[in-house]
C-alpha cells in the first residue's frame, strides 16, 4: 500500500514540476539570439564602435580592412563583414576588387 501511495505522491509532483516549467519558460520566438551565441553581441558591439569612428572620419577618408583586423583582434573575414555591413549601411563605398588593392571610403 504504501507503494502505490508513494507512487501517486511521485505522478503528482511530476506533474505539478511539468506544469511550473510550461508555464515560466520562453516560447522560442521571445529568445534572444546572444543566449545562444554571445559572439553576436560582441558582433554589435564592434559594428557600433567601428561607425563612431567612421563618424569621426571626413568624408573621403579610407579604411582598410587590415586596420579593421588589428583593432578589433578579428580574422580577415569577420573584418570584411564588418566593413560590407556599413556599406550596406551607406555609411562606406568600396573602392577596388580584390585583395591589398581594395579600401573603404567614407561617404
Amino acid at each position: 500500500m504504501d507503494f502505490i501511495w508513494g507512487l501517486i505522491v511521485g505522478i503528482i509532483i511530476s506533474a505539478i514540476v511539468c506544469l511550473v516549467w510550461l508555464k515560466i519558460r520562453k516560447p522560442v520566438n521571445e529568445i534572444d539570439e546572444t543566449n545562444f551565441n554571445p559572439n553576436v553581441a560582441i558582433k554589435q558591439e564592434n559594428i557600433a564602435k567601428l561607425e563612431n569612428l567612421i563618424s569621426q572620419k571626413q568624408a573621403g577618408d579610407k579604411i582598410t580592412n587590415d586596420e579593421v583586423q588589428k583593432l578589433f583582434k578579428v580574422s580577415d573575414a569577420t573584418a570584411e563583414r564588418y566593413l560590407q555591413e556599413l556599406e550596406q549601411k551607406r555609411l562606406l563605398k568600396q573602392e577596388g576588387e580584390t585583395g591589398h588593392t581594395v579600401f573603404y571610403l567614407k561617404i
